[in-house]
């Protein structure tokens, strides 16, 4: 199996280099009435309001992707029209240390994956046995690169080009949307605003490789346990 899936899935978090840039307003404040006791000091600053007030778009992305790497375990759903290879969609139960399960691909064309210790089982739709394949082997290990939470989060940086944009919900929980544009690739990212910060979805609109990112299930055990023996075939 190729990493397309990985590869495709780190290229959404990419994101464009240009700094923020901080706007501030300047300006002296007005004299009021000679004998007035506010007359000399300054009106102090309205507060920033809404989620995440004290901090900038492009630091909310960075908290939130180091709250997904800081998770146990989620779930990770992904739908990519990549221009060169297609669809690709998958739905993984992932951990850090590695284990998975889940399925790549869809009806006819989906694939059953299983991830525990250095074995990975997997097996085509409508099929009744699992191939093995140890993580060492050529096979195994690109099928492991499927379940390493570290491809498809990659470190934005503080200085990404995020602007903070409406709230929104997602899977029934409140979040922040960042937009962000680099070239012909639009970005919306939502981030969850109570809790931890996580990173709940992605969408990339634009470029080669457009689709959704969502994630879920935080810090849920992920059940990777393998197929019984009997159904098990050499890989």
């Amino acid at each position: 199996m190729r990493r397309r899936t990985t590869a495709t899935a780190s290229v959404l978090f990419v994101c464009a280099t240009t700094a923020l840039t901080a706007c501030s307003s300047s300006g002296s404040p007005t004299a009021s009435a000679k004998n007035s006791p506010a007359a000399s000091s300054p009106a102090a600053p309205a507060k920033p309001k809404g989620p995440f007030a004290d901090r900038t778009a492009g630091q909310v992305f960075t908290d939130a992707v180091k709250a997904n790497r800081q998770a146990s375990s989620l779930r990770l759903k992904a739908d990519i029209a990549d221009a060169t290879d297609g669809p690709t969609k998958l739905d993984l139960m992932m951990d850090t240390k590695g284990d998975c399960t889940g399925t790549i691909g869809s009806g006819k064309d989906a694939v059953s994956l299983i991830k525990t210790g250095k074995t990975v089982y997997m097996h085509q739709a409508n099929t009744h046995t699992w191939s093995k394949s140890d993580t060492t082997s050529a096979n195994g290990k690109d099928l492991a690169s499927v379940c390493d939470l570290n491809e498809y989060l990659t470190d934005p940086g503080q200085d990404n080009a995020a602007t903070k944009g409406a709230t929104t919900t997602v899977d029934g929980r409140p979040a922040l949307v960042l937009t962000e544009k680099d070239g012909n690739e639009s970005y919306t990212i939502d981030v969850a605003t109570t809790g931890k910060p996580y990173l709940l979805k992605m969408v990339t609109v634009g470029g080669d490789s457009p689709g959704t990112l969502a994630f879920s299930d935080f810090d849920k055990p992920v059940h990777a346990v393998a197929p019984p023996k009997s159904s098990i075939t050499a890989g």
